[in-house]
């Protein structure tokens, strides 16, 4: 099963784990590699912000939580502007509106990135409002966060300092509205902020899981070896496939082939064959007529016991506890 590692504004971890009947998320989905941007970030990013799973979901989530949610760029800077300002709380609002918070609101998302690690963070910005960012991680690393919050969790008033220092760049009728929306705005219990958080990070799983079907899926508009190779492993995926049959296709050698796929996608070739066969498998089950064994011979696997292999480590489950989970 898939897991997550969440933060909460009181520092404690929660742990998020997939349900067993949603184990399409491989069993390394949220394995973290954070040192570098994979080069496929920015337009897998581009497509997850333009999806209507986001969509739909990002509305449903503001409308009933009152918190605002925003995907945010893995390199934070590159974030689209409308996207990272994206605010619903009227006293970062109004911050932003002024530039007085606009670098400081980039900088403290920046800082919650530097602390991720194969889980999600939350922190507390100068003014006293609570941010989580939650990472969208792929095999390739993380193309994207979701960042929400930017609520009060505590009684406390505004810093008295961050104020004086925000102040001097204002009018003092804004300072005033300054004071009166952090006084207004909303304060959530921990136990609040934690079931958001919670909802969050089963979202990020999906994304997760849409992320990397987006990274393996195969652009008919190249013809790079990759891609070559990405679609005749598509057309042949119900026969027996030889490394040596998609070198000749891409005219390369094995082992250029093979160093060039792991680069590409962060899979072996075979990890890349064997992950869309238990994917087309786990369709043929849903029919109860189709046994198992021909399941195992229509994916193109050479042998049941194979198949089996195979489906527990990608799902979890063997074939029988798939279908049988199915059928309940």
């Amino acid at each position: 099963m898939s897991s997550l590692t969440l933060h909460s504004c009181d520092g404690q971890p929660l742990m998020l784990v997939s349900p067993r009947g949603a184990s399409s998320l491989p069993y390394w989905m949220t394995k973290t590699t954070h040192n570098s941007i994979p080069k496929e970030a920015d337009t897998i990013y581009t497509e997850l912000l333009a999806t209507d799973l986001f969509s739909i979901y990002r509305t449903a989530f503001e409308q009933v939580t009152g918190q605002t949610l925003a995907l945010i760029h893995p390199d934070i800077i590159s974030t689209p502007e409308d996207e990272s300002s994206r605010c619903k709380n009227d006293f970062c609002s109004l911050m932003l509106d002024t530039e007085v918070c606009k670098n400081r609101c980039t900088e403290h998302t920046l800082d919650l990135s530097k602390r991720i690690d194969q889980q999600a963070f939350t922190a507390t910005c100068d003014a006293n409002i609570t941010t989580t960012l939650i990472p969208v991680n792929t095999k390739l690393g993380i193309v994207a966060y979701l960042r929400s919050g930017q609520v009060r969790t505590d009684n406390k008033e505004i810093d008295p300092d961050f104020f004086l220092k925000v102040s001097e760049a204002m009018p003092p009728h804004v300072a005033r509205d300054v004071v009166y929306l952090f006084d207004e705005a909303k304060v959530y219990t921990k136990d609040e902020y934690k079931s958001r958080l919670t909802l969050l990070g089963a979202f990020a799983l999906q994304l997760s899981d849409l992320a990397n079907n987006l990274l393996i899926k195969p652009n008919p508009k190249s013809g790079g070896i990759v891609d070559i190779t990405k679609r005749y492993i598509h057309e042949k995926l119900s026969e027996k496939i030889s490394l040596d049959a998609l070198a000749e296709n891409a005219n390369v050698t094995n082992s250029y082939l093979c160093k060039q796929f792991k680069k590409a996608t962060g899979l072996t070739v075979v990890e890349y064959i064997n992950r869309h066969r238990i994917e087309m498998a786990k369709e043929l089950l849903t029919s109860k007529n189709v046994r198992i064994i021909e399941i195992a011979y229509e994916t193109g696997f050479q042998s049941l016991s194979q198949f089996n292999r195979s489906f527990h480590r990608y799902t979890g489950q063997s074939p029988t506890e798939y279908k049988a989970e199915l059928s309940n």
